[in-house]
């Protein structure tokens, strides 16, 4: 198993290929939302909660094409944790108004399986908006946790104190004189 040079799991690279997946399912959840959001727009449905699911599917399109690449970029630790966290509140929120909205017969039966495909996509997209979510607050917190460490190594002092004597270093030389 690849744990990375210091990071443990959260920083390797079996990581970064789960977030990578992750961000894909997203990606295309958010296309799939959109585009079913878009037509039902078009064919008249302009009630406020079919634009606001238009609107998040929109945004989350945005910001996955972009997080798309963040995996492959090397320094990146886990930086859209907040982003996550709203999106995935606010994936859950569309799933309640179209479950509301469209759940228990209350859909036209010429529609009814495009809206269930919108429930299922929003379904998929919250669980792994909170996998990534999850997995993204471990990575930074591992980043976090090993940074902390090696800061303690960086900050040793200049002198040290070995049996009875002091080694202060100067210069690329280092004098020793008796402890008193």
């Amino acid at each position: 198993m690849d744990s990375g040079k210091r990071g443990g799991f959260f920083s390797g690279r079996i990581a970064r290929a789960v977030l990578t997946l992750n961000n894909f399912v997203i990606l295309a959840s958010s296309v799939i939302i959109t585009a079913l959001m878009a037509y039902f727009v078009r064919r008249g449905l302009r009630g406020r909660h079919n634009i606001y699911n238009l609107v998040i599917g929109v945004i989350t399109l945005f910001f996955y094409l972009i997080a798309m690449v963040l995996p492959f970029i090397k320094s990146y630790r886990g930086y859209m944790v907040p982003l996550n966290w709203v999106l995935s509140y606010l994936w859950l929120t569309s799933l309640i108004f179209t479950s509301q909205d469209w759940s228990g017969g209350r859909c036209l039966p010429l529609w009814c399986g495009r809206k269930h495909t919108v429930q299922a996509f929003y379904i998929i997209g919250f669980v792994f908006l909170l996998s990534n979510t999850i997995l993204e607050t471990l990575m930074w917190a591992t980043h976090r946790r090993n940074r902390v460490a090696g800061d303690h190594e960086k900050d040793r002092p200049l002198t040290t104190t070995t049996g009875g004597a002091t080694t202060v270093p100067t210069d690329g030389q280092q004098t020793t004189t008796a402890a008193v």
